[in-house]
């Protein structure tokens, strides 16, 4: 393999000469060994995010006038041709490293200044002439602004994708709800008999659930389309131009088809993730909530002859390699674990904004990357969930006859007619449940 040799305020840097990134991407890659674990171009939405950052900075700084006007249209031209034609080889840094994310943001700039330089001026990958990583493909903007920029646009990306997941679980309740129409159910409190209900209402109260998280969703993103691009270092007027602060939030938003606001105090943004953080706090709440249906639907599917036997779940896998015909509730499972999985990554996200220190915090890749971690975990959870199990749930017919005439629920009518001291008095007479089942149908006739 042929090498061509970088220097940097470090001194030289070995990359190979067909590669197009740069001194301070081969450092990452010599500092921060990824093995298994996954790169910057794993997370292609953050990738395409800093890329939209980096070709709206170009446009704006045309129109002011700061940049050369050929030079940016191919900075331009070239962010959208590596958008359209995503290639993860180009971003191979560790998802996560030190320097607060600078890794990232000069592997994207490196690639596009080396590209720019190669394809319309004929230069060699490392000349960085005219299109400069730093002065040119960074210009009015820092690491700093533009990750956090970046890591809003991909997360409302990734929660897009999650809310059209949850409208899809919400239908597919909506169709239970049709399907099962007027099939009782035996409630439980405290994993004992209490009275009957209608299998649409319970779950309505999936329903209920599911719209509320959806519309604490739309609030979170609500509040990632207010973004710190022009913020610079640490949020001070002064790092770039009056000028190009007037004008990027407004490109920004053209760019990406996103209605991007600037957020009010841009020393907040460089100090806290307040609006990622809100954003892992209720996508942690969404998956307790998946954890907790899931769970149910398998105490519901329990059986066949020991369990509560109330519904019967699409049979779909084999379910041990000793018991013949046992078929166990995979999906429900499958779903618990993502949102279990879902859960550790947003502790992990919580814990990169809690360790923040004074004017900057540093540890914003590993707050975005596990925050879309968790949201993509969650999305394809419940998606699963929804496609191949939800829409083939069935009530068990023989079950809810069987539950109709449940002890539980005909001591609380008889309560409601006669009063909960003269019911709890046949209680305590009858012998067995069958003497009490009998005479308090006998109450009821009367």
């Amino acid at each position: 393999m042929q090498y061509r040799i970088e220097v940097d305020n470090i001194g030289e840097v070995k990359i190979p000469a067909l590669l197009p990134y740069g001194a301070q991407t081969q450092r990452a890659l010599n500092l921060y060994p990824v093995d298994s674990q996954k790169t910057l171009g794993d997370y292609a939405s953050l990738v395409t995010a800093v890329l939209r950052v980096k070709l709206a900075s170009a446009r704006v700084n045309r129109e002011i006038g700061e940049m050369d006007p050929v030079l940016s249209l191919n900075v331009e031209n070239t962010c959208q041709s590596i958008l359209e034609n995503y290639q993860k080889e180009l971003f191979p840094v560790h998802a996560f490293h030190g320097g607060g994310g600078i890794s990232v943001n000069m592997n994207v700039n490196e690639i596009v200044a080396n590209i720019v330089n190669h394809s319309y001026y004929a230069q060699s990958y490392g000349s960085y002439s005219p299109a400069h990583p730093n002065d040119a493909i960074n210009m009015n903007h820092s690491t700093s602004d533009c990750l956090q920029t970046a890591s809003h646009l991909a997360t409302i990306e990734a929660l897009d994708c999650l809310m059209t997941t949850i409208e899809r679980l919400i239908y597919a309740l909506e169709y239970l709800m049709v399907n099962h129409g007027d099939s009782s159910k035996l409630a439980r409190t405290c994993m004992q008999d209490a009275v009957t209900i209608k299998f649409k209402q319970f779950w309505s109260g999936y329903l209920a659930s599911l719209r509320m998280y959806q519309m604490h969703l739309k609030e979170c993103r609500h509040d990632l389309q207010a973004v710190n691009l022009s913020g610079n270092i640490i949020g001070r007027n002064g790092d770039c131009s009056t000028a190009y602060a007037e004008r990027c939030i407004s490109v920004l938003s053209e760019v990406t088809g996103i209605e991007l606001r600037k957020n009010d105090n841009l020393f907040q943004s460089s100090q806290s993730f307040d609006a990622q953080v809100r954003c892992v706090s209720q996508v942690e709440n969404l998956a307790g909530f998946i954890i907790k249906m899931a769970k149910d639907l398998r105490l519901m599917s329990s059986g066949p002859e020991g369990g509560l036997s109330e519904i019967t779940l699409p049979a779909v896998q084999a379910g041990s390699s000793a018991m013949p015909g046992k078929v166990n509730p995979t999906i429900p499972e499958f779903a618990i674990q993502s949102a279990m999985q879902a859960q550790g990554h947003c502790y992990s996200s919580k814990q990169a904004h809690v360790h923040g220190e004074l004017d900057y915090n540093p540890w914003g890749m590993l707050m975005t990357t596990n925050l879309l971690d968790a949201i993509d975990h969650l999305d394809k959870g419940i998606s699963v969930l929804t496609e191949k199990c939800i829409f083939g749930i069935e009530v068990n017919s023989e079950t809810e006859s069987r539950n109709e005439f449940a002890l539980v629920p005909l001591v609380v009518r008889v309560k409601s007619k006669i009063g909960y001291k003269a019911t709890l008095e046949c209680v305590k007479e009858a012998k067995d449940s069958n003497e009490l089942k009998e005479t308090l149908q006998e109450i009821l006739k009367q």
